[in-house]
């Protein structure tokens, strides 16, 4: 179908839907992917450092405020921690921040040189997300989906 300029300007202008001519059907815009479950993390840190871990992500509780808990190892040469810290993730669109509190450190000795860990995320899919750990730097993040699917 060939449309006038006339009525394509007014179509587009009222925000009438176009027919595509190759039927393709745009996203859902309406159902945001979903975050729920249990993910793995690794980050970028400083060099003789390795830093990564879990995090869990609880179900949609009709705000933006989602419950998590995480679990993050950083191993260096002379220091090793593994610390369980609660947090919230507070989603926008496809954007995520996570903000954390120590909850104990399972291994390693506390120390005040361990900070939360904070994270500003994008939700590029079901299965992966990726941004910054916001944590005695800013250092790229990579958070995949651990199990198949939604859990």
């Amino acid at each position: 179908m060939k449309l006038g300029p006339a009525l394509l300007f007014t179509m587009v202008s009222l925000g009438a839907p176009l027919a595509l001519a190759d039927d393709r059907v745009p996203p859902d815009v309406d159902e945001p992917t979903t975050i729920h479950g249990h993910w793995s993390f690794q980050s970028e840190t400083y060099e003789g450092c390795a830093f990564g871990g879990t995090a869990y992500f609880g179900p949609p509780n009709g705000t933006s405020v989602i419950s998590c808990e995480l679990t993050a190892r950083q191993s260096c040469v002379e220091v090793e921690w593994v610390v369980r810290q609660s947090c919230t993730a507070t989603r926008t669109g496809d954007r995520l921040i996570v903000e954390s509190q120590i909850e104990e450190f399972l291994v390693g000795e506390p120390s005040t040189l361990y900070w939360p860990d904070n994270f500003v995320l994008k939700i590029r899919s079901e299965d992966q997300m990726t941004g910054r750990l916001v944590s005695h730097g800013s250092h790229p993040t990579v958070f995949v989906r651990r199990d198949a699917g939604v859990s």
